[in-house]
């Protein structure tokens, strides 16, 4: 059941990727950094924006920023989910405002 998981948020991230940097989704892998996407700031911005949107969680600043690659993405995306599952929902109260 976990790697089902696991596809499915690296579907839906590379989806918002493909969407974000306007390029086909079959392009982006795990091994995908955003420097090679060539990703700027403004990009990143609305890629974690969506992101959130897209799972319902909260990425904190400071581990936006330190995400280098999907596989990064993904990874976190997956950990911020299970925490949240864990603490009934809200595991990220209060991150990504300020």
């Amino acid at each position: 059941m976990e790697n089902s998981i696991s596809e499915s948020v690296a579907r839906k991230v590379i989806a918002e990727i493909a969407k974000t940097k306007r390029v086909a989704p079959e392009t982006i892998t795990m091994d995908t950094t955003l420097e090679g996407l060539q990703m700027d700031s403004l990009d990143g911005l609305n890629l974690f924006f969506e992101l959130e949107e897209a799972f319902d969680l909260s990425i904190p600043d400071a581990e936006a920023r330190s995400m280098r690659s999907v596989r990064q993405i993904v990874e976190t995306i997956e950990r911020l989910l299970l925490e949240r599952d864990t603490r009934g929902g809200d595991a990220a109260a209060g991150t990504g405002q300020g």
